[in-house]
């Protein structure tokens, strides 16, 4: 019985029946989302997107020892390492690919695309003098814009799958 006397399956059986129906078609999408390829590099994108921006904003916005737009480079490489290294474990461990050191080239490439996006947008608010709202908008729109391009590439290239040798 909760505190106020009611039982927790009273409250349940007032809930209406599509609720319930509801609930369990959600709690079905989050299981398949939870071991969904695509979620996985959303979610180490993110971790990778809050290491770049802690970066961006010490060294570009609070302490201002350097330009915005090259703290966005700086912590796009702090991001990048991160990102890497968290999709390589986690994302796509269960393919056979090149070796680690290819594989952080290639990211690189496909993530420059990306990086000098972010570069430009940041700078363009920075040389028309914006002030900081428009400068951490150009910095958001770069990001929002660089992660379709990003996982595309990804997987296409970077952690292209190859089929095991034959063991015959």
């Amino acid at each position: 019985a909760l505190s106020n006397g009611t039982s927790a399956g009273a409250i349940l059986r007032k809930i209406p029946y599509n609720s319930v129906v509801f609930m369990e078609q959600l709690l079905r999408l989050y299981m398949r989302l939870r071991y969904s390829r695509l979620f996985r590099v959303a979610f180490f994108g993110g971790m990778g997107v809050v290491v770049q921006t802690v970066v961006f904003e010490v060294l570009g916005i609070w302490l201002g020892l350097v330009r915005p737009s090259f703290a966005t480079l700086i912590g796009a490489e702090f991001g990048v390492i991160t990102n890497f290294f968290l999709n390589n474990r986690f994302s796509f461990n269960d393919r056979v690919h090149a070796p680690l050191p290819r594989r952080l080239l290639r990211f690189h490439l496909v993530v420059s695309g990306s990086v000098f996006i972010q570069w430009l947008f940041v700078f363009t608010a920075e040389s028309l003098h914006a002030n900081a709202w428009m400068i951490h908008g150009a910095y958001l729109a770069g990001i929002l814009i660089g992660f379709i391009s990003n996982y595309t590439w990804y997987r296409l290239w970077v952690w292209k799958h190859y089929e095991e040798p034959s063991t015959v």
